[in-house]
């Protein structure tokens, strides 16, 4: 009954904890691991600036895109932005 609930409680810590993105790397898709800065349920993330070279404009962001950077830049990176200003996008890019 102990080995449960440790178990239990490794598994829960893990989800809170652990998170990943995948990433295009040499022409490979990649599964990247990282710990979260916060813990929360979600443990896929999209970093948005993983696939692609060029900076995305603040104002050309689709709702969904924002929220996907807005998590990736609290969870991955424990930076809290609202992406109100292109600089904010730039400062979630960091791999």
């Amino acid at each position: 009954m102990k080995k449960l609930l440790i178990a239990a409680v490794l598994a829960v810590l893990v989800v809170l904890y652990v998170g990943y993105y995948e990433a295009l790397e040499d022409g490979d898709i990649e599964t990247i691991v990282f710990i979260k800065k916060h813990p929360t349920f979600q443990m896929k993330f999209y970093n948005i600036h993983a696939n692609d070279g060029e900076i995305r404009q603040v104002e050309r962001l689709t709702d969904e895109e924002r929220k996907w950077i807005i998590d990736y830049c609290r969870y991955r990176l424990g930076i809290d932005t609202e992406l109100k200003m292109q600089s904010d996008v730039e400062m979630c890019r960091k791999k």
